[in-house]
């Protein structure tokens, strides 16, 4: 029997009802958000709505990228990703728009210089355009959670969101994971960057635990507007919220900084930190991990 190639296609839903506060994307990040310094290079066409707006990692509200209509080609976008990493899905969210959404979409990517210019065309300077998703259609007022069934081994730094022929999308986000650039000398081992993850939390109920690992400290909000990670009250004695962050690879510490800017009122009362090694993906699955006190349990001031 010769070769016989797949009918099926290179994606799933992730989140068939919509709904689901965790979904097999979850534990990737977000590459083409602003808050990890994701920018919108270019696009064909903002009549009724810029697409820097693709790349914000607040909810949307009624603000979207929108093209003019009756567009005899296609409408582009070229957002390059805050950093470099493998793709493993999108989410294509067009809530808000009813009547001016894209019927079909398309995603490439590539890997280019981080100065590469793109020309009029969308294509980015001295790199290829690699099929990411393929031509799909997309619903009004939805989110559309499509994870691919292999996550690339390619790297990509750009991609280009297409809409054939035309229409809007409030937010476009691209799972993956960070392929981090290595640099001589002291780095920041906890910031997403550097390919860091937050892999677990107590609480998240007022701010999203993935705002710790942002390198624009405290001031980018998460897609609820709020800025940093932030657990509901507890009038508990001896009460503890915690998270357990991945490092972006083994090192050795020489320093830790806990920043609480944008916190007045509202900040911890004082924290500790403690470092462990595992080769597991979670420490709390190794029952022979030891944790390691490296920051005693310390007073912390308001918006610091």
């Amino acid at each position: 029997m010769g070769n016989v190639q797949s009918s099926l296609p290179a994606y799933y839903n992730a989140d068939p009802t919509n709904e689901a506060y965790t979904h097999s994307l979850s534990k990737y990040v977000d590459l083409a958000s602003s808050a990890i310094g994701a920018k919108l290079i270019k696009a064909s066409n903002e009549r009724f709505g810029a697409a820097a707006n693709l790349i914000n990692p607040s909810e949307p509200t009624s603000d979207a990228w929108v093209t003019r209509r009756h567009n005899p080609e296609s409408d582009w976008a070229v957002v390059r990703l805050g950093s470099s990493g493998t793709i493993a899905g999108f989410d294509i969210d067009t809530r808000g728009l009813d009547g001016t959404h894209a019927n079909q979409v398309s995603i490439q990517g590539c890997l280019a210089s981080e100065d590469a210019l793109v020309d009029g065309n969308g294509d980015v300077e001295g790199a290829e355009w690699t099929e990411l998703l393929p031509r799909i259609e997309v619903s009004a007022n939805s989110r559309h959670l499509l994870a691919l069934w292999t996550p690339t081994t390619e790297a990509f730094n750009f991609v280009r969101l297409v809409l054939h022929p035309d229409g809007g999308v409030a937010r476009l986000r691209i799972y993956g994971t960070v392929v981090p650039n290595r640099t001589e000398g002291e780095c920041d081992l906890a910031c997403v960057t550097s390919g860091a993850r937050v892999v677990s939390a107590s609480d998240e109920t007022l701010g999203a635990k993935e705002a710790l690992i942002l390198p624009t400290k405290a001031l980018a909000t998460d897609s609820r507007g709020v800025r940093g990670w932030k657990t509901r009250r507890s009038r508990t004695d001896e009460h503890h919220d915690w998270a357990i962050i991945k490092l972006g690879e083994p090192g050795f510490l020489t320093r830790v900084e806990i920043d609480t800017a944008t916190f007045d009122g509202d900040q911890p009362v004082r924290a500790s930190i403690h470092a462990c090694y595992t080769e597991l993906e979670s420490p709390e699955r190794d029952t022979e991990c030891f944790w390691y006190e490296i920051a005693s349990r310390t007073e912390l001031n308001a918006n610091t």
